[in-house]
């Protein structure tokens, strides 16, 4: 079908052209790196198999973390190469590919539909939510639109050409569905998609022989010229597919992979009413284009459909149209695409799974794209249809830069994305050389941790083994706070300053509440600090110090333990204005990481507090209140450095 009214000025193609690539890769490079925050263990996983690819494991199957194809892995590993051990490594692929996808989705519907709608769908995959994510995480679900929308480009040359040059069409068109093989599991759906078409194709052939409409042709050479064709095909299939072929024969239970785990048929996922199931999981699927999407949140910014609401009516129409324009083959071959690809969701738990539905891109952009034409096509001035368009296109940028934007920032996507590891790894690795980092080996657990951690000095420890004595200083502990720490004390040493943090938040997917990830312990060497109050003739105070920023106060606090402590004692920061307490924290010394009985003399503790502050706070007129105070919430006796009493608490200035 060629939709009319092309645009006929090739330089107006090409700017317009050169737009969307370029909108493409502003989507999918800016804050690469950031947005989502972390990395995922999925993503990670890639990179640790990358590392090992660039160790001289050349692999076809990667077997870890569920199995995976090794295209993505192998062009990590180029990542790798080039940015080093790091998140842009990891999801570079993504974004490259992605963003070059655009330009394969503009070949092939300008093949099917016409320069329009190939200019369209283009703008569509730039723009369009689904996509551009897909395009930011260091996933290989991403590898495999390009793959079927060049080899359907192909294979429409192909069959639109004259001998020679269509065999050698077909044959390309075959190499490159071979290679989709080594993308993404939901490829594995697709020979029914062509055995479809396939048939649809015989069936042709038979009306256009049986109407006699090209009369130089007899059944029998319209048929063997279809089986040529095909012969073609395949021969390029074979020729990328059979070493990974020859593998699956080897191993069959690569073919399945994880299909057991989550496929419908498993009675946990069906609850024992497989057809009630399958009803519920296809509405599911129908229904993600503008209605619910993907809830899983690391996928998607949970619920959100597809398209939002500026292309739910283009989509709509560009379906009818195609159901309408069934016997056309683009039209069909469309429909049929996408109904059999979204199998893989309906099929499986979670249903609608974006990443298991990816085998439907790019073709789904196709439809809002031929909608979009009918509604500039129904208003009779060109120049309205063409504002019309623009506008639409302009509030869907709009809702995506606004969506995305929040999904990014929202903590609970950092949660799902495992932010808090990758925080873990980048602070070694910022912390300098001169340290030795002690790393709980739990954290190896997070994939991203063991892939990002570059720095030499990094010992992964197990807690029964406990730590070396004498510590060797400066070090860095990171510890699991929720188990049996009191190996830390045991290492450390008679006198030394010791900085003491909690990690940033964590939540995994199980997890109704958020926590602090790790413990951090930085042991130094004892610092000579005067001495600002005594506590009770138990505890110093050798500095203290408060600032503003983003609206909180950050206190530091250096306690130094003068004889050692015999009972639990609770420090209060009290931020005290001209009416009254404003804002508190109390905590024992070290927020609950430090306990009692570590306490020894000489032992300096370097501990931060931070006070959330109400709107409007004036910091002229506001001080410190430090103090501590014992299990019956009785305080301790203040001395000043001099020896004088100074009641029971201890003033701070802020400093502004």
């Amino acid at each position: 079908m060629e939709m009319k009214r092309d645009l006929s000025s090739p330089k107006f193609r090409w700017a317009l052209l050169l737009l969307v690539m370029g909108t493409a890769v502003l989507f999918r490079f800016y804050q690469l790196d950031n947005w989502p925050p972390g990395l995922y263990r999925d993503e990670a996983f890639n990179g640790l198999d990358a590392l090992n690819v660039l160790d001289g494991q050349h692999a076809l199957f990667f077997p870890a973390n569920n199995g995976r194809e090794p295209a993505y892995i192998y062009l990590t590993a180029g990542a790798i190469v080039l940015f080093g051990r790091s998140v842009t490594a990891v999801r570079l692929a993504a974004a490259l590919v992605g963003s070059l996808t655009a330009l394969a989705t503009y070949l092939l519907a300008k093949e099917w539909f016409g320069q329009r709608v190939g200019l369209l769908s283009a703008a569509l995959w730039a723009i369009t939510l689904w996509p551009v994510h897909l395009s930011r995480v260091g996933l290989r679900p991403i590898l495999l639109a390009p793959l079927l929308a060049l080899t359907f480009w192909l294979g429409t040359r192909a069959y639109r050409s004259q001998f020679p040059r269509r065999r050698w069409l077909w044959l390309a068109a075959g190499i490159l569905y071979g290679a989709a093989y080594y993308t993404y599991l939901a490829v594995r759906f697709t020979p029914l998609l062509l055995i479809l078409l396939a048939i649809y194709d015989l069936r042709a052939k038979r009306h256009t022989a049986a109407l006699a409409i090209d009369a130089r042709r007899t059944p029998f050479t319209a048929y063997w010229s279809l089986l040529t064709d095909y012969f073609f095909f395949a021969l390029g299939t074979a020729v990328t597919l059979s070493p990974f072929a020859l593998l699956v024969w080897r191993q069959p239970d690569i073919l399945l992979g994880r299909t057991g785990q989550v496929s419908v048929l498993n009675t946990a996922v069906n609850g024992g009413n497989l057809f009630g199931t399958l009803l519920r999981q296809t509405g599911a699927a129908l229904g993600m284009f503008i209605g619910h999407g993907d809830t899983i949140l690391r996928h998607n910014p949970a619920g959100r459909p597809v398209f939002d609401w500026f292309m739910a009516v283009p989509f709509l129409i560009g379906l009818g149209w195609c159901l309408w324009h069934w016997r056309r083959r683009t039209a069909v071959t469309l429909l049929l695409w996408v109904g059999v690809m979204l199998g893989p969701t309906i099929l499986a738990a979670d249903t609608p799974h974006f990443l298991r539905a990816s085998g439907i891109l790019p073709a789904v952009v196709i439809f809002p794209a031929i909608g979009l034409v009918q509604l500039a096509d129904w208003l009779r001035r060109r120049w309205l249809g063409a504002a019309l368009v623009g506008l639409l296109l302009l509030g869907s940028t709009a809702v995506t830069i606004r969506d995305y934007a929040q999904y990014s920032q929202d903590p609970d996507t950092g949660y799902l994305f495992e932010a808090a590891a990758r925080t873990l790894a980048e602070r070694i690795n910022q912390d300098g050389l001169n340290t030795t980092f002690f790393v709980d080996e739990r954290y190896w657990s997070w994939p991203s941790v063991p892939f990002l951690i570059t720095n030499p000095n990094t010992v992964r420890f197990a807690p029964k083994d406990g730590l070396p004595t004498p510590l060797p200083l400066p070090a860095h502990l990171f510890v699991w706070p929720y188990a049996d720490t009191e190996f830390v004390a045991d290492a450390l040493p008679p006198s030394a300053l010791v900085e003491v943090a909690d990690g940033p938040l964590a939540r995994g997917d199980l997890e109704a509440e958020a926590y602090p990830l790790y413990t951090s312990y930085r042991v130094l060497p004892a610092q000579p600090l005067p001495t600002l109050a005594v506590f009770g003739e138990t505890l110093r105070l050798q500095d203290a110090g408060a600032f503003l920023y983003d609206g909180a106060m950050q206190v530091d606090l250096i306690w130094r333990a003068e004889t050692a402590v015999a009972q639990p004692l609770t420090a209060f920061v009290h931020l005290v204005g001209p009416d009254g307490l404003i804002a508190q924290d109390d905590a024992p010394p070290g927020s609950g990481n430090w306990p009692t009985t570590w306490w020894q003399p000489g032992l300096q503790l370097h501990e931060q507090r931070t006070i959330p502050l109400p709107d409007g706070f004036d910091p002229t007129e506001a001080y410190l209140l430090v103090g501590l105070y014992d299990a019956s919430q009785i305080r301790l006796p203040v001395i000043d450095g001099n020896g004088r009493a100074a009641g029971d608490s201890w003033r701070v200035d802020i400093d502004q």
